[in-house]
């Protein structure tokens, strides 16, 4: 995040030798800009809710003209879009991460680590980053932002289906991507019921959640032997 408003009125450093006169430093500083206007955005949803988002309150702290925000998100929805999909960026490469982890050895983990393992990471990126659970909120909260959280459901599932075909020890199964398809969405919907509720509720429902996975996964992998199941 930025520590200084990037002010309109500051002056553009001189042009480097051999490059488009002022391009450089224009492109440097409208990064920086967006970079400062996307972090202080972010401050006031987790101090105050996506509700009160306030392209003038955003202004007022980027000590900008409001007019050098509309001119890179024209509305409050655009901001949040862009805040989530980041967010949606860092789960994907944060479960991609697990279950590298999982699978480096040879032979599939237990399935009941495999669940533990990557339920636990997907709950944790929530419970211990308030911006992330603001941002979700945010997106939440606008019908027109709420596709992204399916396409997100979608993307995790197909991503899901050649580790689950391992830790089945299936080399292939017709049902495997409507079964991935509904541990992505119940995993995201039961972490999300979980941040809402107090303990001991919400580690009794977490630990609830598993089990399901569990007794689900287990039950076809023991059919694994049989394929006319």
């Amino acid at each position: 995040m930025m520590n200084n408003p990037i002010r309109d009125s500051a002056p553009a450093p001189a042009p480097a030798a051999g490059t488009l006169p002022g391009r450089r430093p224009r492109q440097e500083r409208s990064r920086q800009r967006v970079e400062n206007i996307l972090a202080i955005a972010l401050r006031l949803m987790v101090e105050h809710g996506a509700e009160a988002l306030a392209m003038r309150e955003i202004a007022r702290r980027a000590e900008v003209q409001i007019s050098s925000i509309y001119q890179y998100f024209p509305s409050k929805s655009a901001i949040i879009r862009e805040l989530a999909q980041r967010d949606l960026a860092r789960v994907r490469q944060l479960l991609r991460d697990a279950v590298d982890t999982l699978l480096a050895a040879p032979k599939a983990p237990p399935i009941v680590a495999a669940v533990d393992h990557l339920v636990d990471a997907y709950f944790a990126h929530y419970r211990d980053q308030p911006e992330a659970l603001a941002v979700w909120a945010g997106a939440q909260s606008d019908p027109s932002l709420r596709e992204l959280d399916q396409d997100d459901t979608r993307s995790t599932a197909e991503f899901l289906v050649a580790p689950l075909l391992r830790l089945l020890g299936r080399p292939k199964w017709d049902g495997v991507h409507a079964l991935s398809l509904l541990i992505s969405e119940m995993t995201g919907a039961a972490a999300r019921l979980a941040l809402s509720l107090e303990s001991p509720l919400r580690e009794q429902l977490i630990a609830q959640h598993k089990a399901m996975l569990v007794a689900a996964l287990e039950s076809h992998k023991a059919r694994s032997a049989h394929p006319a199941s």
